[in-house]
């Protein structure tokens, strides 16, 4: 692993027996800090971090006998084909995944699979994604094993969770997986309702200007660094305004220049994905 790439540190943290590498960079800040970022300038921002990912563990990594494992359909937006070719000229093959959240409660959540193209076999797999509970990509693993063969997994996440690194992490110790853990500058606590990753949740592992600029940021309040459907931001821009008004109505944040973006929305059927994230204060509503 490279802990110093050019304008990006690795910082190696343990926690509960699991190695989960700290990733510091300007790219990553700028996806983490500003929840009013949205269109191109987030697919830059997102591409820039993976760029920064793909740099610190090209040491390592054979990549071409590598493969990419895209859960759909945000996973698109880590665009890490693209990042590894830029980083390293190789090509990188690509599986694709869909899964659909069927129940979320706490540090836990329920996961089918309704889609995957496994046509790209490779015994190291890369995946992409923002980790929560951890059981999206558990459950994408289980698919891939029962075709191939797994020796070796790389989970790149913007925002990831404790909860959902040490899942994952049984996970590949009972399939004798090697992992290893690159996650955007903190390891998040996730919040009670399963969707929140907040620098002030008090779980959270983060370096103490982090914490400072995120309270300074919201008030005070525990929010999202992130949202609750990471990639809308790009691929469905209106429902992450609306999916901010939500936000910013139930943290006493409607109307700041943190949530500038904010949308009411006309229909909350349309966000019924993400009611679990908002259901207690919608019935205060």
């Amino acid at each position: 692993m490279i802990l110093q790439s050019e304008a990006s540190t690795a910082e190696l943290h343990e926690v509960d027996g699991v190695r989960i590498y700290v990733v510091h960079n300007k790219g990553l800040e700028r996806l983490l800090f500003d929840r009013n970022l949205v269109g191109a300038g987030f697919r830059s921002a997102c591409l820039t971090s993976s760029r920064h990912f793909i740099r610190h563990f090209a040491d390592e990594c054979d990549v071409e006998r590598t493969a990419e494992l895209v859960i759909l359909s945000k996973g698109l937006l880590y665009q890490l084909a693209e990042a590894v070719s830029q980083e390293t000229g190789c090509n990188l093959p690509t599986n694709l995944i869909a899964t659909s959240r069927v129940a979320v409660s706490g540090d836990s959540a329920r996961v089918v699979i309704t889609y995957s193209q496994l046509e790209a076999p490779a015994d190291t797999l890369i995946i992409g994604d923002t980790v929560a509970s951890g059981a999206t990509i558990v459950e994408s693993l289980s698919a891939y094993k029962e075709e191939h063969a797994l020796k070796r997994l790389y989970v790149l996440s913007y925002a990831g969770g404790r909860v959902g690194a040490l899942r994952i992490a049984e996970f590949c110790r009972s399939n004798s997986i090697a992992c290893t853990f690159l996650y955007g500058l903190a390891i998040f606590g996730l919040g009670d309702n399963g969707f929140d990753l907040s620098f002030l949740h008090p779980d959270t592992i983060a370096r103490e200007d982090y914490k400072e600029r995120a309270r300074a940021q919201f008030s005070g309040r525990a929010v999202s660094a992130v949202g609750w459907d990471f990639g809308c931001q790009a691929m469905a821009p209106s429902k992450y305004k609306h999916l901010c008004w939500i936000e910013a109505s139930m943290w006493g944040l409607r109307g700041e220049k943190c949530f500038e973006v904010a949308e009411k929305p006309s229909d909350l059927n349309e966000l019924s994905h993400e009611k679990p994230a908002y259901a207690g204060w919608l019935e205060e509503y």
